[in-house]
């Protein structure tokens, strides 16, 4: 009965220790995620404030690659942010998540409604 209660404790010990190690490795991917999710909504958004800089400056070919480099970087960017949501099991702490990366991904083409070109 001895070993059995020893066994028992260990075992307790080991699941313990093992949920505490879960938690802080979702809790690393999950900051992991947001600081993407930052980085790249940044980088989207000065891309898509270049692109403007050069439509008004005449050049649409160059607002376009800008803008299409802002669209790459702002689905990735949403991309983390789903993910992170989905570690957190947060469904509802940001809304609209799906239509705010069809509206990044739709940015790719120049000429697609929304778009700066149009």
């Amino acid at each position: 009965m001895r070993h059995f209660l020893v066994g028992l404790v260990l075992f307790l010990l080991l699941v313990v220790h093992s949920e505490s190690a879960f938690a802080d490795g979702a809790q690393e991917e999950f900051t992991n995620h947001m600081l993407e999710w930052r980085e790249k909504s940044e980088l989207a958004q000065d891309n898509l404030r270049w692109a403007e800089e050069e439509l008004k400056a005449g050049s649409k070919y160059k607002a376009c690659i800008k803008q299409r480099i802002a669209s790459k970087y702002g689905v990735e960017a949403f991309q983390a942010l789903i993910k992170a949501q989905q570690i957190n099991d947060s469904e509802n702490e940001f809304d609209n998540l799906e239509e705010n990366l069809a509206k990044w991904n739709s940015l790719r083409d120049c000429n697609a409604d929304g778009s700066l070109l149009n």
